[in-house]
């Protein structure tokens, strides 16, 4: 739903700059026999994933007929020609399934292993016709640009790293299961079959250059192809609408094929693949005999839990690690920026929104009428989206940025709920051990390549002028520390903090003393952030847990210790011994983050003076979602938001607007002080209040996305057990 601007504006955006006549033409030209054939290649690519939906429900042991996994698929593919694909596979595909008793949060699982096979299957493809057409130059600056090796390295540290940290009984009897010979083999069957169907998506486009008389060869054709479908394949976009134009612009602009004959292709291949999907969409509609539904249900009803809660921990755990990762895509005309955990956000809140729509059962959290704030705050951007229609019109910022992406954060609102309903507060334990310990890897491998830059022996040229993990910005990496910390020492109360920890293999220390070291590096990383917001809010923090008892101040104490020691070796320590010995070092580039010069000062100041006088014209209503940013070029040299959340607030949704958001946190707050401050959770909340109004003050950070999860994560209550087979 929310990409749907961004598709439509992606696509006319290529057909303005090339010329719609231009490519109507082309799109008149496609003979018959191409049209013909590319349709045929749809309907039997619709029959492979069908059947790689089969054998996946298989290895579940949930054993259907093809024809119900062919219904299901239909159904899937019908709901993403109008919603989000992600969403819209989970919503579709359960109209089918859920008479065999198949939990939503098991088809949004499902779903999200189809999609990783498909990223890792085309992303090979994609490689390999980026290698044939593009300089190996272009190839490298690209993938450097997207730090995708850097992320996989630091995420599968950090997946480790918690695993090692404290796995529970249930993840060591679902990792050895991963691990077994069957279920690799398995899985490579299903990645043949996804090779099968994107040989069917590249013969496609194949097909349309052959159709438009594209003399340029047959492998030249599948590198284009591969790079496009890849592309058309991540989940940004509307059934690839949009993407795919763009990039095939991109792609046979490397083989010679003029923009607009490229976009005929792309549009072409897009057409036919929703006209099969329309056609044979009322197959889907017909039941399937009575007698087929029992017996299977019976045998599901065994195995349900195991697959429910090892379905919610594949999908709150890629949430817990990937949130902290960015990924700054480069297409042509235009950079994407996706983080890792959206995509699972999304599959959090399918889940969500079907299971409640088909047991009848909404949300629950231990804030009473939390939904009806929701309900408030989401009406609110709508209507504030609508006031700033009629000044600045549809922007892709207030759109798909703010209104749409509000619904991403309400998935990240889910993956807490899926996580206290299926996994309890052991699997609530984990998720927070998996962030924290992401976290920590990331702040020692960003120290270790700032060293290893400064020391000449890495290219500072490839690594961010600021201390900012994979985040994009110093202020939002503090932001997703300082969450961090108060999330271990709301909890380190209720964990088990005696024994000791083996490190290595070669010694152990005491747990207490391993949660401060780790507490330390958390803190020595929000001042290598150079962030000022940062340090004062971190230092309000633990103030605050010290006054309040909610942290032992030995360990508090500890904490500071190790920051201090981390901080000194990376910022001081390891840049010294270099000076004295190496005989080359970039005295201009450092581990620490230098702190916003007067510019920037003066900057920040200015959008807030701004804002104000913006709040002043429309004090009730405010001036609009989006009119800010839309007009803030005529003050600064580029579009900017106002570096504080509470006048941003003023500025686009009035005193009505402001009304409303600071209710929502009141109750919020005397919800905390009925219920008392006994469980983690609830001290957890208290703090990420402090932190979030701390910090917003001078930084727009409503839409972080670590907020809303943890947030989530604290507040919810698990539903009751999804129950659709008996239906």
């Amino acid at each position: 739903m929310g990409h749907y601007f961004p598709c439509l504006l992606f696509c006319w955006g290529g057909i303005w700059i090339v010329g719609f006549g231009k490519v109507l033409e082309d799109l008149v030209l496609f003979p018959m026999w191409t049209v013909a054939a590319v349709l045929a290649v749809f309907i039997l690519n619709l029959g492979v994933v069908s059947f790689r939906l089969s054998q996946l429900l298989h290895y579940f042991h949930i054993k259907v007929p093809f024809s119900v996994a062919l219904k299901a698929s239909l159904q899937g593919h019908f709901a993403s020609l109008f919603l989000v694909s992600l969403f819209g596979q989970v919503a579709g595909r359960h109209v089918v399934l859920r008479h065999f008793g198949t939990p939503p949060v098991f088809i949004a699982s499902l779903t999200a292993i189809e999609r990783i096979i498909l990223f890792c299957v085309s992303g090979v493809l994609c490689h390999l016709g980026a290698f044939w057409l593009l300089d190996k130059g272009e190839i490298t600056k690209l993938v450097g640009d997207i730090s995708l090796t850097q992320i996989t390295f630091v995420a599968t540290i950090g997946f480790l790293a918690s695993i090692w940290f404290g796995q529970s009984k249930f993840e060591r009897k679902l990792l050895a299961g991963i691990r077994s010979k069957e279920i690799i083999s398995q899985y490579l069957k299903v990645a043949i079959v996804t090779l099968f169907a994107q040989m069917l998506v590249l013969m496609a486009f194949v097909l349309g250059g052959l159709g438009l008389d594209a003399d340029i060869g047959l492998v030249n054709l599948l590198a284009a192809a591969a790079i496009t479908s890849f592309a058309a394949s991540l989940p940004i976009s509307v059934n690839g609408w949009g993407v795919r134009e763009v990039a095939a612009i991109f792609a046979f602009g490397h083989v010679g094929v003029p923009s607009s004959s490229a976009l005929a292709i792309s549009i072409l291949v897009g057409l036919c693949s929703t006209a099969v999907v329309l056609f044979a969409w009322p197959f889907a509609l017909k039941s399937e005999p009575r007698k087929l539904e029992i017996p299977q249900v019976t045998k599901f009803h065994a195995n349900q839990l195991s697959i429910e809660k090892k379905a919610t921990w594949g999908l709150v755990t890629a949430c817990a690690i990937f949130i902290f990762f960015q990924m700054h895509i480069p297409l042509h005309g235009g950079v994407i920026n996706l983080n890792l955990a959206d995509p699972f956000a999304l599959l959090g809140l399918a889940a969500v929104a079907t299971h409640s729509i088909y047991t009848g059962q909404m949300p629950r959290w231990w804030v009473p009428k939390f939904n009806t704030a929701l309900l408030a705050v989401s009406a609110l951007l709508f209507l504030a989206f609508l006031n700033g229609l009629q000044i600045i019109g549809v922007t892709q910022w207030a759109l798909a940025g703010r209104v749409f992406g509000w619904l991403i954060l309400l998935g990240y609102l889910c993956v807490g709920l899926l996580t206290a309903s299926y996994l309890g507060k052991i699997g609530v334990f984990r998720f927070i051990e998996s962030m924290i310990a992401t976290a920590v890897v990331i702040v020692i491998f960003h120290a270790v390549m700032r060293w290893l830059a400064f020391s000449g022996w890495l290219d500072p040229n490839g690594i961010t002028r600021n201390f900012e993990g994979f985040s994009g910005n110093r202020n939002a990496f503090a932001f997703q520390l300082l969450t961090c910390s108060a999330l271990l020492l709301a909890y380190i109360q209720s964990s088990d903090r005696k024994g000791k920890v083996i490190l290595l293999g070669l010694f152990s220390i005491h747990r207490s003393t391993f949660l401060a070291s780790i507490h330390g590096v958390l803190l020595a990383g929000v001042v290598l952030t150079g962030s000022r917001a940062g340090m004062l809010t971190g230092a309000l923090l633990l103030g605050f847990s010290s006054i309040t008892a909610y942290a032992d101040r030995r360990l508090l104490l500890q904490s500071l210790f190790f920051s201090i020691i981390f901080w000194a070796i990376f910022a001081w320590l390891l840049p010294w011994l270099n000076q004295i010995f190496a005989e080359r070092t970039y005295l201009n580039f450092g581990v620490q983050s230098v702190f916003s010069n007067e510019v920037s000062n003066i900057e920040r100041w200015e959008t807030i003076r701004h804002g104000f006088k913006m709040w002043q014209g429309s004090p009730w209503f405010g001036a609009g979602l989006g009119v800010f940013i839309e007009m803030s070029p005529q003050w600064f040299k580029q579009a900017i938001v106002i570096h504080s959340t509470p006048v941003w607030i003023l500025a686009e949704f009035g005193i009505f607007g402001a009304s409303i958001l600071i209710a929502t946190m009141a109750w919020i707050v005397f919800a905390l002080a009925r219920a008392g401050f006994a469980e983690s959770s609830h001290r957890a909340v208290s703090m990420l209040l402090l932190v979030f109004v701390i910090f917003g003050l001078v930084h727009e950070i409503f839409y972080q996305r670590i907020f809303w999860m943890v947030l989530g994560l604290c507040l919810a209550l698990p539903f009751r057990p999804y129950r659709t087979a008996q239906a």
